[in-house]
């Protein structure tokens, strides 16, 4: 059955296979695959799609890229969140740089060393990249594994039975498009939601398909619906350049080492929020400009927004942001909506 799968599906990829920049008609350059495979976690592919581009084009090269700073690969990945990515694809590769020659690893020991590389993203560069007889388990191929073998448990509970499964699928000389022909089919016909079973080249073997399970595999874990709920003040304070007053936020936590406007520590209650010390020595009056709600992956952000006016000289050292350039600067995308709010109908 497995081997008839295989088959079918490297088929099926052959004439249907998604565009994707960071392939290539035989094997994929080996940098794009670990530049996309950073890109790709926690984001979708039609986002990445365009923001992969642009990163190429910005860094075109493991050299280039080792030679770029912090502040300027989070500046770019302002919108794509989980900053912490950025963070450890610029020290990945500084390391490839050094240790490597600039040649992306192409040993299970050495890539799963590298910062913000685990079990799945190693496999799927050494598969996908060098054509090693591996099978990485993302959310497509944990689907589908699934419902072809009917396992009518939640995935998170059947990885070790997933793990054995997928060892049916290593392919000793067609991993690289066996993989991505998994991936595609995935996101393609094996969809999460309403599976295109009649479009489907391999529903005979698919033993959902055969007990009519197809819609409820994976079984589906009860989440709360609330979320945590954390809440802040933030004050956008305008000097007479046209500046905003601007702070690196720490190198660990939430948004680390990223820009932001001065802001309360953040709380989940609001009673318990303390005035900004930068802010309790501002004597201009702060006008409420309103209440942004911004959902991150675990909790949702509650800000009321504060502006004023300043004068630069009553803040030295500090750092400034022209208003003309927010768009496109550091500041994470709740600073960049927090912006915009305070920014409405301002004179």
């Amino acid at each position: 059955m497995e081997k008839k799968i295989i088959s079918t599906l490297l088929s099926w990829y052959a004439k249907s296979k998604r565009d994707l920049p960071w392939r290539s008609e035989h094997l994929a350059n080996p940098y794009y695959v670990f530049v996309s495979e950073y890109m790709l976690q926690q984001t979708t592919v039609p986002t990445v799609k365009t923001r992969f581009e642009e990163f190429i084009t910005k860094w075109p090269s493991n050299n280039q890229l080792a030679k770029t700073t912090e502040g300027k690969i989070l500046k770019f990945w302002s919108g794509l969140g989980y900053y912490s990515r950025a963070r450890n694809l610029l020290k990945a590769s500084k390391i490839i740089n050094n240790v490597y020659k600039n040649k992306i690893p192409e040993t299970y020991e050495n890539l799963i060393q590298l910062p913000g590389i685990g079990d799945y993203t190693a496999k799927a560069i050494l598969g996908i990249a060098y054509n090693k007889p591996v099978m990485p388990l993302d959310a497509n191929i944990e689907r589908m594994l699934a419902r072809v073998y009917a396992l009518n448990q939640p995935l998170i509970k059947i990885k070790k039975q997933l793990l054995e499964k997928s060892n049916n699928f290593i392919s000793k000389k067609h991993s690289s498009k066996l993989i991505q022909a998994f991936m595609d089919y995935g996101s393609i016909i094996c969809t999460p939601k309403n599976p295109k079973c009649l479009d489907c080249k391999i529903q005979e073997y698919c033993f959902s398909y055969a007990t009519n399970m197809q819609s409820i595999i994976p079984i589906k874990t009860l989440k709360s619906k609330l979320k945590p709920k954390q809440y802040t003040r933030s004050y956008v304070c305008i000097n007479e350049k046209n500046e905003i007053l601007v702070r690196q936020r720490p190198s660990k936590g939430m948004l680390a080492s990223m820009l932001e406007v001065p802001n309360d520590n953040w709380k989940n209650n609001k009673n318990l929020l303390k005035k900004d010390v930068v802010i309790k020595n501002i004597k201009q009056r702060f006008v409420k400009k309103g209440l942004i709600k911004y959902s991150f992956s675990h909790f949702d952000l509650y800000s009321d927004i504060y502006f004023t006016r300043i004068k630069k000289n009553n803040f030295a050292n500090s750092k400034w942001l022209r208003v003309s350039l927010y768009t496109k600067s550091q500041l994470p995308t709740v600073m960049k909506k927090i912006v915009k709010q305070a920014l409405v109908n301002t004179d």
